[in-house]
């Protein structure tokens, strides 16, 4: 069943003032009903003040991504993650994680719920079981401290785009993780069942980083419905063409060569509200559209009706 709608307008309004940014979050709710916004926390950078006081006012809550901190570090540092096969870059990572996760302690404890914390694997630079062994290391410690001090928060992994290192889509448009969906299932499951405390990790998918991988969206999300992993939710949106394949750009079903429709979304909408799990369904789209750049109200409002329409 679909629970929640969330809309991760940070991807359009991240660039502007945080006064402008708490304008269109406030429009979101009054004028489009949608109050639960994904947003980034990046380690040792907290939220601006002005977005922390119109998320109060509103009543807002928040799904929390880390992937754009391991897309930031990682341009640095190919080996950071939390699947690093390289200890002192897999510690860094927890570090990181850590960090922002004392930032969602706060936020909860000024009145700001957060429903979800999404962290990612880290990029690839060894065989696959390796890289699964120390991603279980980092979650298994991670999932005991979420657990501890954000009981109400369900962590979760992102399914991002796990191309080849010789693939011609350069990082962080594509590449970014080193467990591909079948992996992080058997992973995530296995985890699962040694940890008995506190809810289960879950899976999140985004839908224009399946299309980078090559992958047919609904299917994965078939597969992972239908494995012993918890979905917590999706988040539509389409990817940028290019003679290579798409590219991890959350181009907008607004753009006809997106990979990503108004369809899409509605198929996807029907095959979650007929599952008995608790999903959120929620939109992340760019103001591309091939060599164009739609208005940031233009996006924002078509993702707005699309989410309620899906709704």
């Amino acid at each position: 069943m679909i629970t929640e709608k969330v809309l991760g307008a940070y991807t359009i309004v991240g660039t502007l003032s945080p006064t402008e940014q708490a304008d269109w979050y406030r429009k979101a709710v009054e004028e489009w009903n949608v109050n639960t916004f994904e947003v980034p926390i990046l380690a040792g950078v907290p939220l601006a003040p002005e977005l922390v006081d119109v998320f109060t006012e509103l009543s807002a809550s928040l799904v929390v991504t880390l992937v754009a901190q391991w897309a930031t570090v990682g341009q640095k540092n190919p080996a950071y993650g939390l699947s690093s096969l390289e200890e002192s870059s897999r510690q860094a990572a927890m570090v990181d994680v850590c960090s922002s996760l004392q930032q969602c302690v706060a936020l909860s404890e000024g009145g700001i719920p957060i429903r979800n914390v999404f962290v990612h694997t880290g990029g690839r630079s060894g065989e696959t079981i390796p890289h699964a062994i120390a991603f279980h290391r980092s979650l298994t410690d991670l999932h005991q401290l979420a657990s501890a001090i954000l009981p109400d928060t369900t962590l979760a992994v992102e399914v991002t785009d796990s191309l080849p290192s010789d693939h011609p889509i350069p990082f962080p448009s594509a590449k970014k993780a080193s467990l591909t969906l079948p992996d992080l299932i058997q992973t995530l499951a296995f985890i699962n069942r040694e940890n008995l405390s506190g809810p289960p990790i879950a899976l999140m998918v985004n839908w224009g980083r399946l299309l980078v991988n090559g992958d047919t969206p609904l299917s994965s999300i078939h597969e992972i419905l239908d494995s012993e992993v918890p979905l917590s939710g999706v988040i539509l949106s389409g990817a940028g063409p290019s003679a290579n394949g798409f590219t991890d750009s959350h181009n907008s079903h607004l753009d006809p060569q997106s990979g990503f429709t108004e369809e899409d979304a509605m198929s996807c909408a029907s095959v979650l509200a007929s599952n008995p799990q608790p999903i959120f369904l929620g939109t992340k789209c760019s103001t591309a559209k091939g060599d164009e750049q739609l208005s940031v109200e233009t996006v924002l409002t078509a993702q707005a009706e699309l989410l309620n329409k899906a709704n």
